[in-house]
């Protein structure tokens, strides 16, 4: 596992709201403490000032990791940041019974959202929330075009799990590929060449996630057609909901929703820093 890989999985944990908050309190916290501690000899002017600098510091910080849970937490902050990546690409047309299609795709390929994977556990419930969602929106548009092969990428347990829950869900298992050298989005279509050459294919992922995808792809020389699944809030945000109380009274599905709309943004920034889009 090379440097820069390990980096970005280890920065991408910090780029969400229940993590900066809890930053932001530890160390103001930490700074309201040694402010507040009384020393055993007087002190100078100078360092007295710093120590009331400090407390003071403290307070800003603890007021601002609470600002940051509230803020992640309520559904216009949220909606805004997930609604911004989710209109880039709407769903695929449809015209009747039928998907609208430049060209007829000779693949559909579900990109790994997660797994769940333990013994004993039910095929259906080996995936994660999104990994699920992934692999059903992929097997609904692959019944237009059951010629086509399905593809599931990967690691060799993800895609393990791909594959139960595409059979059970009416795909044979001759039509299933698995693409299992795959770490990371970037990974997808470096290792999905081979298999895909220059053929029409079907990109299937979560909408929030679509955006850095297609970069991905286009970036190494594919042109997919775009076939996201998984929204979250398109095409309407903020539209009444009779379980949500207030717009402003924060919900643990936000606070989610800003987590994972802020991981896709950091790997796209990540992303152009690197040079892969």
């Amino acid at each position: 596992m090379d440097f820069w890989f390990s980096f970005k999985k280890m920065l991408s944990s910090y780029i969400n709201p229940v993590s900066v908050t809890l930053e932001l309190i530890f160390l103001g916290v930490v700074l309201i403490s040694f402010a507040a501690r009384q020393p055993k000899k007087p002190l100078g002017p100078k360092w007295a000032r710093f120590r009331a600098f400090a407390g003071d510091f403290g307070v800003i910080l603890v007021v601002l990791g609470m600002l940051t849970l509230y803020l992640g937490s309520v559904p216009p902050i949220a909606e805004a940041l997930a609604f911004h990546l989710e209109s880039q690409h709407p769903p695929l047309e449809e015209k009747g019974d039928a998907l609208v299609v430049p060209e007829t795709p000779d693949f559909v390929v579900v990109l790994a959202g997660g797994h769940l994977s333990g013994k004993g556990k039910p095929t259906l419930s080996r995936l994660s929330r999104a990994g699920f969602a992934r692999v059903v929106g992929g097997v609904d548009l692959w019944k237009h075009f059951p010629e086509a092969r399905f593809v599931v990428t990967g690691h060799p347990a993800e895609t393990a799990a791909m594959r139960a829950v595409a059979e059970k869900l009416g795909v044979p298992g001759d039509k299933i590929l698995e693409e299992t050298e795959s770490r990371d989005t970037k990974d997808h279509p470096r290792y999905l060449k081979p298999i895909l050459g220059e053929r029409p294919f079907l990109l299937v992922t979560s909408a929030l996630h679509m955006p850095r995808s297609v970069r991905l792809f286009r970036n190494q020389g594919h042109s997919p057609i775009v076939a996201p699944v998984d929204f979250l809030v398109w095409p309407s945000p903020g539209e009444s909901d009779p379980y949500r109380p207030g717009p402003f009274l924060p919900r643990v599905f936000h606070l989610q929703l800003t987590s994972q709309a802020l991981h896709e943004i950091g790997g796209l920034v990540w992303s152009r820093w690197q040079g892969e889009v």
